[in-house]
């Protein structure tokens, strides 16, 4: 603690001091080693070759199976359906809906279906409340 000047903030500068000398810099990171084999490097030695096996006994070619002789299928006579004839009264109706009716049609079919829904989950928890 002796080394410490006070030094006032009112006073004039006459002295300059020299800033002191930047600290030696940091010696460079060394450079990432990348992975794998480096460029120019020998290659692995080859294995040995094998001994070559002696003459190879000749396999006899193999046996194929005979195809199996299918019986001949009786033809079933197929019934056609009859096709009877509507008379256009009928179907002018359910030819002509309106995409309106039909969008009508659905949102009543959905309707029915969840008040149906709504109905047996409503029978499936009363029994907890009696």
């Amino acid at each position: 603690m002796e080394n410490i000047v006070e030094i006032p903030l009112d006073a004039p500068e006459t002295e300059t001091e020299a800033p002191p000398d930047p600290p030696d810099p940091p010696d460079p990171p060394e450079a990432k080693r990348g992975r794998g084999r480096p460029k120019g490097a020998p290659n692995k030695p080859k294995k040995e070759p094998r001994e070559p096996s002696p003459e190879p006994v000749p396999l006899s070619p193999p046996k194929t199976k005979a195809p199996a002789k299918r019986k001949p299928v009786e033809q079933k006579a197929v019934k056609k359906k009859p096709v009877y004839e509507s008379s256009e009264s009928e179907d002018a109706p359910n030819a002509r809906k309106t995409t309106q009716q039909i969008a009508s049609e659905v949102l009543e079919l959905l309707s029915s279906q969840r008040a149906n829904q709504r109905a047996q989950r409503r029978d499936r928890y009363a029994a907890w409340f009696q």
